[in-house]
């Protein structure tokens, strides 16, 4: 099997890992009214250290699984990881995409726009919607500090995992070391 169908089963099975996760972990909040998303997660490890073609398929397969599970509109969530991963591919070089720290900043920055991006599509079908930007607040900074903590966890997995299907992502020449 080629290397690049490899690389986006892999990152598509970790994704559906920590989704899986992350649902168990708002069922549990959903008593206190608390929701997390750790969007930007699915778009870091594809963006920094895949071929475009590669990184951008298995962006998209997460976020049309992330859309058959949401009540939003469908194809919500695989426009705006495709668009975030544009985005951070854009600009990767100019990053050291192989350190796990640089990689969590830009996940924590790329779910920052995308939690901002969903809040206002979805702030005006809210019954009050001044009431609903301190609910925000406290789902923005309870998404922020997972992660954060999980960030480096499921960088790793998605690292082993590739090293596990023989498909590591290709060395990069960096301009830092």
């Amino acid at each position: 099997m080629p290397v690049a169908p490899r690389q986006v089963l892999a990152l598509f099975v970790c994704a559906a890992v920590l989704w899986a996760i992350v649902n168990q972990l708002n069922h549990y909040a959903s008593p206190w009214a608390l929701t997390v998303s750790v969007a930007g997660l699915f778009v870091t490890l594809p963006a920094l250290r895949l071929p475009l073609r590669t990184g951008l398929a298995c962006v998209l397969l997460t976020g049309l699984w992330l859309d058959a599970a949401s009540p939003l509109p469908f194809g919500r969530h695989a426009l705006l990881l495709g668009l975030a991963f544009c985005f951070v591919h854009r600009i990767r070089d100019r990053l050291p995409r192989t350190e796990t720290i640089v990689a969590v900043v830009v996940a924590l920055f790329v779910n920052l726009a995308l939690f901002v991006v969903l809040a206002f599509l979805d702030l005006g079908s809210l019954p009050d919607p001044a009431a609903g930007g301190l609910r925000l607040l406290a789902d923005l900074l309870l998404t922020q500090l997972l992660t954060v903590l999980v960030g480096p966890w499921f960088l790793a997995l998605q690292t082993a995992s590739l090293r596990l299907v023989g498909a590591p992502p290709a060395q990069i020449v960096s301009r830092y070391a």
